[in-house]
C-alpha cells in the first residue's frame, strides 16, 4: 500500500506531504476527512513561530464544523507513535496530554522544535516538496497577537494575509473512513 500524499495550496505555493496512517491511523483520516469536507479552503493562515512552527490551520478557523478532538496518537496519552519531531514534520495540535484537534496541524520549522513536541503531539507526515515555501511562510513579517482563551501562547500572525487555499489528498485507491471523533468543541 503507498502512503497517502496531500498538496497544501498557499497563494503562493505548495507543500507536498507524505502521510503515514501506519503510525497515526486516526489523525491521517481525520486530517483526509477535513480535506474532503473543505475545512481547509481559503483559510487565513494565522501562527508562524520561526523556529518553531507554522500552523496553517489555527483556533479551528473560528468555524463549528472545524472545532472537534480526537484521541491523541502520541506518547503522553500511552500510543505508539515512532515518528520522531524534525524539520518538516507535520503533527496534529492538541492539549499535548491526551487530545488532538481534529483539523488543527502544524508544520515544524526546525529540528529544535523535537524537545517541547516529542510525545506530546501527534506527528502524522512528512513534508516531502514545497519546503522553500514553508520557509518563505516562515520568514514573512509578523505581529504578535493575543488570542482570547489562549493565555501564554505564541501567535504571530502575518501582517500580509497569507492564505491556505485547499488541501489536495491522492489515497492512491485506498478508502480511509471518517475518523473516531472524541467529541464536539461547544
Amino acid at each position: 500500500m503507498k502512503n497517502p500524499v496531500a498538496k497544501i495550496y498557499t497563494g503562493r505555493g505548495v507543500i507536498t506531504v507524505e502521510l503515514y496512517p501506519e503510525h497515526a491511523p486516526n489523525t491521517v483520516r481525520s486530517f483526509i476527512w477535513a480535506a474532503s469536507e473543505k475545512m481547509y479552503e481559503n483559510r487565513l493562515i494565522k501562527r508562524i513561530v520561526p523556529g518553531f512552527v507554522l500552523q496553517p490551520s489555527y483556533c479551528y478557523f473560528d468555524d463549528k464544523r472545524c472545532d472537534y478532538m480526537i484521541e491523541g496518537e502520541f506518547g503522553a496519552n500511552g500510543f505508539d507513535n515512532p515518528i520522531e519531531f524534525r524539520e518538516g514534520i507535520v503533527a496534529m495540535a492538541g492539549d499535548g496530554e491526551s487530545e488532538a484537534h481534529g483539523c488543527e496541524f502544524f508544520i515544524t520549522l526546525s529540528d529544535n522544535a523535537a524537545a517541547r513536541l516529542q510525545g506530546r503531539f501527534a506527528p502524522f507526515g512528512r513534508v516531502i516538496g514545497g519546503m522553500e515555501e514553508v520557509k518563505r511562510l516562515e520568514n514573512v513579517e509578523t505581529v504578535r497577537v493575543y488570542p482570547n482563551g489562549l493565555e501564554g501562547s505564541v501567535v504571530n500572525q502575518p501582517v500580509e494575509d497569507e492564505y491556505m487555499l485547499r488541501v489536495e489528498i491522492d489515497t492512491f485507491g485506498e478508502e480511509y473512513l471518517r475518523p473516531e471523533i472524541k467529541y464536539w468543541v461547544e
